[in-house]
């Protein structure tokens, strides 16, 4: 009997679409056994294997977490957010449950600083481990432990398919989110931060693909110009819906498509 493993991928805002990817799986019945995260992956990952319930995950997610961004502002030189605010943000949703006591079986992928290498997380406060995993360069303060520094899982593993694999699934079911790096606008009408995420794009699409190669059901949601990392935009609850319906959409597409295979 196979054993489902969902492995969401980063992608900053647009992690919203993994809401509706879950959704759209559990009214089907395919409940993951196994979920693997990176980045905004690992938040609604995380999220989802302790309430067990994607309409609280939906709640918690459009009605607090971009909210409170900016109240977690302590600009340093690894980032604005600071990493302490940003974990004790998650722990008022979640506590300080472990990731081994979560309902479903979950793992978190993180970057080594030194290395560049990606580490799965299987153990330890999840709060912590999420917070390492969305710290994205420059915005969120990595976690600094004893010995090593960690920060944004997205910068290694776009879609952590393999580590599903790691765990014990032998299907994996990925979500992607980087799927369109194009842009219709020229470089001469391009500002700088605009040049600077078109090309973090070109990369994460490059990244997503190569990881999503070796997903058994692949879920690519196109979620056209949707933007980095939204903080602004997502304040407003309804872009948070859209998108959130665009990764629900594209989910019920795909299985409609293998259901049509079988017969």
């Amino acid at each position: 009997m196979s054993k489902i493993g969902l492995a969401l991928g980063s992608g900053g805002a647009r992690g919203y679409a993994h809401i509706g990817a879950i959704k759209a799986l559990i009214e089907e019945e395919w409940n993951p056994e196994i979920i693997t995260g990176s980045s905004i992956g690992a938040l609604i990952g995380v999220l989802y294997s302790y309430y067990e319930d994607i309409e609280k995950v939906k709640e918690v997610m459009l009605d607090s977490y971009w909210r409170e961004a900016l109240k977690m502002t302590k600009p340093s030189r690894g980032g604005v957010l600071s990493a302490k605010k940003v974990q004790l943000f998650i722990e008022k949703f979640i506590g300080s449950v472990d990731l081994e006591d979560l309902k479903i079986s979950m793992g978190v992928m993180v970057t080594d600083f030194e290395t560049s290498k990606p580490i799965l997380i299987r153990k330890g406060k999840a709060s912590k481990a999420v917070q390492a995993s969305i710290a994205f360069p420059l915005v969120v303060e990595p976690l600094k432990t004893k010995n090593r520094i960690f920060w944004d899982g997205g910068l290694s593993s776009q879609v952590p398919v393999e580590a599903a694999r790691q765990m014990g699934a032998n299907m994996v079911l990925g979500v992607s989110l980087n799927n369109t790096p194009e842009d219709s606008a020229s470089f001469k009408d391009l500002h700088t931060y605009a040049l600077g995420v078109k090309a973090i794009r070109a990369l994460q699409h490059h990244m997503t693909r190569i990881s999503m190669d070796q997903a058994d059901i692949k879920i690519s949601p196109d979620l056209g110009s949707t933007v980095l990392l939204g903080f602004g935009t997502l304040i407003k609850k309804n872009e948070g819906k859209k998108i959130i319906n665009k990764g629900y959409k594209e989910t019920k597409k795909i299985i409609e498509d293998i259901k049509n295979e079988k017969d």
